[in-house]
C-alpha cells in the first residue's frame, strides 16, 4: 500500500547519505505536494550499487515544490514550481506546523 496520494502534501526528510542518492541537498526540509505516482523501482541508493534485481524496492512520487519554497530569495515569479521525483524513504507528510495553507 502507498504511503501517499496526489495532492497530499509532504516534506523531504533532512537526513544524510554515504551512498549514492538522487535526493538533491536543496530540497531537503523543504514542504511540496505529490502530483503523480511513479512504480515501485529499486531505491537509487541500491540501483548506484548494481543490485537492480535484489535491491529494495519502493513506490517513487514525483514532487511539486514553489520555487519561492525552495529558494526564499527566489527573484522569479511567485507561481513558479519545480518538481522532482523521490523514493518513498524521503517524504514524510506534513504536519500542522509546516504545511502550507
Amino acid at each position: 500500500m502507498r504511503r501517499f496520494r496526489t495532492g497530499d502534501q509532504v516534506v523531504v526528510r533532512d537526513a544524510t547519505s554515504m551512498f549514492h542518492t538522487r535526493t538533491q541537498g536543496y530540497m531537503r526540509g523543504h514542504l511540496g505536494t505529490v502530483v503523480e505516482d511513479r512504480p515501485e523501482w529499486v531505491i537509487p541508493e541500491d540501483e548506484a550499487w548494481g543490485r537492480d534485481e535484489d535491491g529494495r524496492h519502493e513506490p517513487f512520487y514525483v514532487v511539486r515544490f514553489q520555487q519561492t519554497e525552495l529558494w526564499p530569495d527566489y527573484a522569479g515569479s511567485d507561481i513558479d514550481t519545480l518538481e522532482s521525483e523521490f523514493s518513498e524513504r524521503w517524504l514524510e507528510p506534513a504536519t500542522k506546523e509546516n504545511r502550507s495553507t
